[in-house]
């Protein structure tokens, strides 16, 4: 019943009172540790948001083949020599993976073009693309349309223009049936786009660049037959591992590349990079919280060392308390009670405190999920993990010092001078 006793929350609260000065700093000790934890975790759990949810808005089940060159000799031909995707490498996969395939992508990159529109131009990086490049790479459609299969197939003059280009080389924001010139080609805009997720691309930033129909681009370019990469797109139902393997192979055979030759060709799972993001997030967020919790354990080991101060100087009062017949479990009460007013009082302004601040972190950030740092908030089972580590050591706290106090005699500390 001393939990519901008032005589002893007054002298809890008269004892903290009249160490006013002493009684702050350790609840500030207190305060920052767990303010300092719920800001770190919160903003481990948006960067995991960001990163992660942006990548599992793409296609998981696809893997990316980019050819480089021959590092070994083969079927008569010399080691170091390039190759490029063709036209029956895309069909051979095709009848290779059957129903299993949901897309292919072909994609050439041409770096550096000079692009202009009626008042302005400058260099910007071009590619070629196919509809299905949007799966693959995290982009947005601001105004206008896609490429599309019309596109392709009629070889049509038109383009996409990144975001930034529009805002470099016209006077409005929608340009969208305007003119662009592509290496002195006119081509007619039909949607502008942007990047979505700066952590993830293959070579370019959507809204730096203009992207043509992949068949414009062989004809503007003359790369006919020609594709600098491929992405084949799975169902998720289907092994991607196994069907790499059958990929690679068939890539091999068509250009004569020995079969231990790993260099030939740079490969990108899409499983395993999600899976990579997974781990070192998990390390992020696993070192994130060991060290807050740190911050947080230094705080209460503060506390820990400013009681036993306190009742070192209150040695006597204790003496006094014993001699007119308190029991010790009431002054160990009355200590431990003290200890946990001060910890959980400042670890609840703390944890409030730091949800404020990831409110206002997500709010200048405009509560997108298109950033590093993605909707930052703190788990309510880290929230009340945190409460209980307080209401732990708190009570541990002024246990400690209260039973090392009990142990000297009660004449003993009537005679304490200090």
């Amino acid at each position: 019943m001393m939990l519901f006793d008032r005589d002893v929350w007054q002298e809890v609260l008269v004892t903290i009172k009249g160490q006013k000065v002493r009684s702050i700093l350790t609840m500030f000790g207190v305060f920052w540790g767990i303010f300092m934890l719920v800001i770190l975790i919160g903003c481990g759990v948006g960067m995991k948001k960001g990163l992660i949810g942006s990548i599992m808005t793409l296609s998981s089940n696809a893997i990316v083949y980019t050819p480089t060159k021959t590092s070994m000799a083969y079927a008569g031909f010399n080691a170091d020599r390039p190759w490029y995707v063709e036209d029956k490498d895309v069909e051979a996969i095709r009848a290779k993976m059957g129903n299993k395939l949901r897309y292919i992508t072909n994609a050439n990159l041409d770096g550096f073009q000079q692009i202009g529109s009626m008042k302005r131009s400058g260099y910007y990086q071009t590619a070629g693309v196919t509809p299905t490049y949007y799966i693959d790479i995290p982009q947005r459609v601001i105004y206008g349309r896609y490429i599309n299969d019309i596109d392709i197939n009629e070889h049509r003059k038109v383009c996409l223009a990144g975001e930034r280009v529009v805002a470099e080389l016209f006077d409005t924001d929608n340009p969208v049936g305007q003119t662009l010139t592509v290496d002195g080609n006119a081509y007619q805009i039909v949607g502008v786009i942007t990047h979505t997720n700066e952590n993830i691309s293959l070579g370019f930033y959507s809204q730096d660049c203009v992207l043509l129909p992949f068949t414009t681009e062989q004809d503007a370019f003359n790369h006919h037959n020609h594709s600098d990469m491929i992405s084949v797109g799975l169902y998720d139902k289907y092994n991607l591992d196994q069907a790499g393997d059958e990929i690679v192979s068939v890539l091999k055979k068509n250009h004569n590349i020995h079969p231990d030759d790993n260099a030939a060709m740079e490969i990108i799972s899409m499983v395993d990079a999600i899976s990579m993001y997974r781990s070192t997030m998990n390390g992020v967020e696993l070192l994130i919280l060991i060290v807050g919790l740190g911050t947080l354990f230094a705080g209460l080991i503060g506390i820990s060392n400013i009681m036993l101060v306190t009742i070192k100087e209150r040695t006597k009062e204790i003496g006094i308390r014993r001699a007119l017949g308190a029991r010790p479990r009431t002054i160990i009460f009355q200590i431990m009670m003290e200890a946990l007013t001060l910890t959980l009082g400042s670890g609840v302004l703390g944890i409030v405190a730091g949800t404020w601040v990831l409110i206002v972190l997500n709010n200048l950030m405009g509560g997108g999920t298109e950033s590093l740092i993605s909707r930052p908030m703190i788990p309510p089972l880290y929230a009340f993990g945190s409460l209980m580590i307080l209401v732990a050591g708190g009570l541990v706290s002024g246990y400690v010092p209260a039973r090392k106090a009990l142990k000297i005699k009660a004449i003993e500390a009537l005679r304490d001078d200090r």
